[in-house]
């Protein structure tokens, strides 16, 4: 068993001994501060693509796709989909590859097309022939910001397929495994093996704002404590077998929690001891733990939140007093701001960020999930090199993050044409929220 322990910053910076490039990219929140866009150049276009460590493959929407609803899989207009008016055509350095297909399914629908060879750039970085899925089906999944999604996680996780497999009953598994863009940079020798994400508190009336930084290679430019805790990434134990192809492989970026602590006050908490494996989860607003530990924290709601089977959710009252809540990590607690509890969309009901994994479980397949609510609490470190992962807390809070000058390359945050998000896409963000929660193929 490997010990945790916390090592501080220049210790982490000096164990990199020959560093290579790093890129920082300033990311774009949308639907009030639910999901983070990242700039993404791909053949001669650059796209936003939502950011998450949940996921592998890389895909962007092609020019002309056709969207389907998640009910009937009929086709229904592009804009009923939400993503960008910019999709992919095929550049000079396209290439198919043959006998391949792409098709990943979602709890909350699917995105299917081909498999491509493309030259791929994510700020200064940039590798050539690299495999990416161009997607020509999707259903409802975007944002009005994003073209496509830049997926994070192990190549286990990638959901390419043989040509003859059409049936999109089975895009979780018959995968043909291969490396996604991060991995591929770091195997050309073009950066350090790990990437930090740094997620921005956006004001809760701003439908789109500046959303913190993805940095490839190095650590965000944000005031955090000097002390990382660091935890192996480990197998996750309740998926399926035949989700990972058959081999018991690290797949989503998961680790043990072995204690919780919450109270109405930071002078007042209980702490529980348990075990539960839970993986992070940029593509995922919420956060989804057992019940046994949900319930009671969501109970301290004033006044309290109460589960809706409509939503699969716990409503709460938008102005309700929230609790302190906080998990142990390693060997440090991190605690969650009270503005992340709630969930306060433009309209409609409010709701709390904690959500009983077993609620969303599919079949005999439950799994914890760490989302945005936490992110927004601390540095993260997803390192591929040493299996690991690395938090430090946030210093001065999140919301206080300004969008660094000179920061990468590609799109600035505020110079791709942005629009505000109509309160119709609304419809749109549960979706979006359970995405990761109930997608093992994501």
């Amino acid at each position: 068993m490997r010990l945790v322990h916390s090592l501080s910053a220049f210790q982490m910076a000096v164990t990199r001994v020959n560093a290579l490039s790093s890129t920082t990219l300033p990311l774009i929140s949308t639907e009030f501060g639910t999901v983070f866009d990242a700039p993404v150049t791909i053949g001669n276009q650059t796209f936003q693509l939502l950011v998450d460590t949940g996921s592998s493959d890389t895909y962007v929407m092609k020019s002309g796709f056709t969207c389907i609803n998640a009910t009937d899989n009929l086709e229904t207009p592009q804009e009923n989909c939400f993503y960008s008016n910019k999709t992919y055509q095929k550049s000079n350095t396209y290439k198919r590859i043959p006998n391949q297909i792409f098709g990943v399914k979602y709890g909350a629908g699917l995105a299917s097309g081909i498999m491509a060879l493309e030259d791929v750039s994510i700020g200064n970085i940039s590798t050539k022939g690299q495999r990416i899925a161009i997607a020509d089906h999707s259903n409802p999944m975007g944002d009005e910001v994003n073209s496509g999604l830049l997926g994070l996680a192990y190549p286990s996780l990638t959901s390419a397929h043989p040509a003859n497999n059409t049936d999109n009953t089975t895009f979780w598994f018959n995968r043909l495994l291969y490396n996604p863009l991060f991995n591929t940079m770091h195997q050309q020798g073009l950066i350090e093996p790990y990437f930090s994400l740094a997620l921005a508190r956006s004001p809760q009336n701003k439908s789109t704002a500046f959303g913190g930084y993805l940095t490839l290679g190095g650590l965000p430019p944000v005031n955090h404590s000097p002390e990382f805790t660091i935890v192996p990434v480990e197998i996750t134990e309740t998926l399926p077998l035949n989700y990972t192809s058959g081999k018991r492989v690290r797949s989503y970026w998961t680790t043990t929690i072995h204690e919780v602590k919450f109270g109405p006050s930071l002078n007042n908490l209980t702490t529980k001891s348990t075990s539960f494996q839970s993986f992070i989860d940029s593509g995922n607003y919420l956060t989804f733990l057992p019940s046994a530990v949900v319930d009671p924290i969501n109970a301290l709601f004033d006044p309290p939140a109460k589960y809706s089977p409509e939503h699969e959710a716990y409503i709460v009252d938008c102005t309700a007093k929230v609790p302190e809540f906080g998990l142990k990590i390693g060997n440090q607690t991190f605690f969650h701001d009270g503005s992340d509890l709630i969930f306060r969309p433009a309209a409609g009901v409010c709701m709390s960020s904690l959500v009983s994994s077993e609620s969303v479980a599919i079949g005999d397949v439950t799994l914890s999930i760490l989302g945005v609510s936490f992110l927004k609490n601390v540095v993260a470190v997803f390192d591929f090199g040493r299996d690991e992962m690395r938090f430090a807390k946030i210093l001065g809070g999140s919301e206080n993050f300004t969008e660094s000058s000179g920061v990468g390359k590609g799109d600035s945050a505020f110079s791709v044409g942005v629009r505000p998000v109509p309160s119709s896409s609304n419809l749109a963000i549960w979706g979006l929220l359970f995405v990761s929660a109930i997608s093992y193929g994501l």
